[in-house]
């Protein structure tokens, strides 16, 4: 069993007080139970003045391609697979609704978006949700082009990602870090409020991320709880040495697979945009 004194001892090893912190986390790499789990966990942070900043993607508001927000290079190939895809057409999100792609964000995100007092950002498919006291200066600036808002807020604040028994591939703030190297997020197409088909911006492969764990090495900050290994790092430092590192050798994020249509275009700089 993990009590709530080995969770704050953790936060004291990381100097994580009235942070700003990005939280990706396997609940089951603690192998063990944490004492009223989750709520504990979560408790923990607030206790500590701590904002936590976290992923809550929504697949199920995504919509079909259409003219003239499907540019060259989009990560998609001939756009097949959207375009004889099934949608539902029903749907319209706002930043008060509870939808999550649960089996890929996962328990923590999810239980973060059901907390009362949490602030989701506007964006259809890719949204962050904040909870703690700067929940609403970290979310507020997010929308449907500007998907990574959050993070340049969080790197502003000069916050922290923390990756709780997840690594580098987990870490949504290294797709920042692309496009803060130059690179062009991707087109994907939902419904806005008046139910009109628009672009959206979402991410790359992150499968190839784990490359760049060399080169915040020396950055890192760990701690173990239970069987959970904890990264720490400052969110400055990710995004600096790694936009560096991808202008450097692009080829550094490609996950391997020489099919993989998302690293291909990513590698190449991203959509060649041509709309407003």
């Amino acid at each position: 069993m993990i009590y709530s004194n080995q969770l704050h001892q953790a936060l004291q090893v990381l100097s994580l007080q009235k942070a700003s912190i990005c939280i990706h986390a396997s609940m089951r790499s603690f192998t063990e139970p944490i004492e009223q789990g989750i709520l504990t966990l979560v408790d923990t942070f607030l206790d500590h003045k701590d904002t936590i900043l976290v992923p809550t993607f929504s697949d199920q508001f995504l919509e079909r391609p259409t003219a003239p927000y499907m540019p060259k290079q989009n990560g998609v190939g001939d756009y097949s697979y959207f375009l004889n895809n099934t949608y539902d057409e029903t749907k319209i999100f706002n930043p008060n609704c509870k939808d999550i792609t649960t089996e890929e964000m996962g328990t923590f995100p999810t239980y973060i978006l059901n907390c009362k007092d949490s602030k989701r950002g506007n964006h259809m498919l890719n949204s962050f949700t904040a909870l703690g006291p700067n929940a609403a200066e970290l979310i507020s600036g997010q929308t449907a082009i500007d998907v990574y808002a959050p993070l340049k807020q969080l790197y502003q604040d000069d916050g922290y990602v923390l990756l709780m028994g997840v690594g580098l591939e987990s870490a949504t703030i290294l797709h920042y870090a692309e496009q803060v190297a130059g690179r062009t997020p991707f087109i994907r197409w939902a419904f806005n409020d008046r139910k009109q088909i628009i672009p959206v911006s979402a991410g790359s492969c992150s499968e190839g991320f784990n490359r760049l764990a060399p080169f915040v090495e020396p950055y890192k900050k760990s701690v173990t709880v239970g069987g959970s290994v904890w990264q720490c790092y400052r969110a400055r430092d990710l995004v600096d040495i790694c936009a560096a590192e991808i202008r450097r050798n692009p080829m550094i994020t490609h996950c391997g697979d020489k099919e993989c249509e998302r690293c291909n275009d990513a590698v190449l700089g991203g959509p060649i945009i041509a709309f407003e």
